[in-house]
């Protein structure tokens, strides 16, 4: 403690009133009041623009993240759809309407009924993406027939 006691002795001992300007240590350091304000009021406002961007990005992230289940819409797995509706891909090409059928019957696993009596008459070339139904609708237009699919 007497070290400390000292060190105040020495500097109440030099002490001079009025001879220390704040202004001029400031601008020996480079500095002035008003530039140490400014920098405050920067830092200040950089300070409220990182909060600011930080709640609005939480608010966003709350949005986006935590959705109720009945406003995500999930895809039906294959096995819960009926096998006349699962979309696949067939090709034709100039062979007759009883072959047709029977290439249906196979890759969707339905049955078409009302086929024509002339379907060895009727020929077809058609590359189709879709489902049965949809199918077997498009070769009624296109042959004029009146065929439907039944599932199995």
């Amino acid at each position: 403690m007497g070290t400390n006691n000292k060190d105040i002795d020495f500097i109440a001992s030099r002490y001079m009133r009025d001879k220390f300007s704040e202004k001029d240590g400031w601008a020996r350091l480079g500095l002035s009041p008003q530039t140490a304000w400014w920098r405050r009021t920067r830092v200040a406002a950089a300070v409220g623009g990182l909060i600011f961007l930080s709640a609005a990005a939480a608010v966003v992230y709350q949005q986006y993240s935590f959705r109720s289940d009945n406003e995500i819409e999930l895809p039906q797995p294959a096995e819960d759809i009926a096998p006349a509706f699962v979309v696949k891909t067939i090709d034709f090409e100039n062979v007759a309407l009883p072959i047709v059928v029977e290439r249906i019957k196979e890759v969707y696993n339905v049955d078409v009924v009302n086929i024509p009596e002339n379907a060895d008459a009727l020929n077809l070339s058609l590359h189709y993406e879709g489902n049965a139904f949809d199918l077997v609708d498009t070769i009624n237009e296109i042959l004029g027939t009146q065929m439907s699919v039944r599932e199995r």
